[in-house]
């Protein structure tokens, strides 16, 4: 009679068990002693299944000598710089994940990076689930995931504790999310201020990303060319280092007339940067606002949305809508090629010559 899986996977690790000694538990935690140097040491294999015990237990037995970490805020430091020395990271991008970072290191409240388990991670997981989107909080765990590896790499751990945490499906119908042209000219009209006002457009009419809205300065404005140009700054430089230059609609261009060019940022000037990510965040009155018009599924990215969305349905072209969002074409492709009317080009070079 043939083995099952399951069975053969409890024969593997009763057989490898066999082999190593010296694995005991206390609490809930595995642990495996051994000799080494003629001093018996004790590692902490971070699980509470026995399975996982052992196979972590061999992966000591290959890879028996680790290299020093300094603590984990110095050792975040370091990843972050070398990750803008590789140019994998711009000033602003290293910035954000120095905000997701730091959130994980104080939330784990731990000095040592060996120290730092899947459960850890589990728990810092569970936590940005209770206070962010999905897609945020596994971003956030995205960046922890990318500091783990460096630091396999460095053989300062032996493997990444990222990788036993599941992480929920991510809901991509939040992509699928946008206005409707009525939707979208009513929540302008009815914006409680300017400056509300300023958000909507830039968002609706210009496909603008948040952090893209509160940097913007007057002269990324040509109301003479009816352009806005997205483009680096001391503070800011733009996803992926490239400039792009949008289109203004002739009522953005109406608004922006009459709302002024104001410096040095064209929303709330008179906010420096402080410690926070966003040198000014409208997350709160934006919300607020859109509570009050019982809306609250409408979020910048929404915003973003609607812009591409509206744009692919009325026939533009996906390469110009990507150009404009600053996005790849094929990410353009893949969330909104369905939206696109029908094409019938090809019936063109089929047609009967009459």
């Amino acid at each position: 009679m043939s083995k099952t899986l399951s069975e053969k996977n409890v024969n593997r690790t009763s057989s490898r068990a066999a082999k190593i000694k010296g694995i005991y538990q206390r609490g809930n935690i595995f642990w495996y002693a051994r000799m080494e140097s003629g001093r018996r040491t004790q590692v902490s294999l971070g699980t509470s299944d026995y399975g996982d015990a052992v196979f972590k237990a061999t992966e000591v037995l290959q890879n028996p000598f680790l290299n020093e970490s300094a603590p984990l805020d110095l050792e975040v430091d370091a990843f972050l710089d070398y990750k803008e020395r590789q140019n994998e990271y711009s000033p602003a991008s290293r910035e954000s994940k120095q905000y997701a970072l730091s959130e994980f290191a104080e939330f784990v409240n731990k000095r040592d990076v060996a120290a730092i388990t899947a459960a850890d991670i589990e728990r810092y997981y569970r936590h940005l689930q209770e206070r962010v989107s999905e897609s945020t909080a596994q971003g956030y765990i995205t960046t922890v995931r990318s500091f783990f590896n460096r630091q396999v790499e460095l053989k300062r751990i032996r493997s990444n504790p990222v990788k036993d945490v599941k992480l929920a499906r991510l809901d991509q119908k939040s992509r699928l999310l946008f206005c409707s042209p009525e939707e979208r000219d009513k929540l302008i009209a009815d914006a409680p201020n300017d400056e509300m006002k300023f958000i909507l457009y830039c968002g609706f009419h210009a496909g603008l990303r948040k952090n893209e809205i509160i940097e913007a300065r007057p002269d990324w404005f040509d109301l003479e060319r009816g352009a806005l140009h997205v483009r680096a700054t001391q503070s800011f430089r733009p996803k992926d280092r490239e400039a792009r230059t949008v289109p203004l609609t002739a009522e953005f261009q109406k608004f922006l007339r009459r709302y002024g060019m104001r410096s040095p940022f064209m929303l709330r000037p008179d906010v420096v940067k402080g410690a926070a990510l966003y040198r000014y965040d409208f997350r709160r009155p934006f919300r607020q606002y859109m509570k009050s018009l019982g809306c609250e599924w409408v979020t910048p990215h929404v915003m973003r949305h609607t812009f591409a969305s509206l744009l692919v349905s009325k026939g533009v072209s996906i390469y110009k809508v990507a150009v404009w969002m600053g996005d790849d074409v094929r990410v353009v492709q893949k969330h909104y090629a369905k939206l696109s009317p029908k094409d019938d080009d090809i019936e063109k070079a089929f047609a009967s010559i009459g």
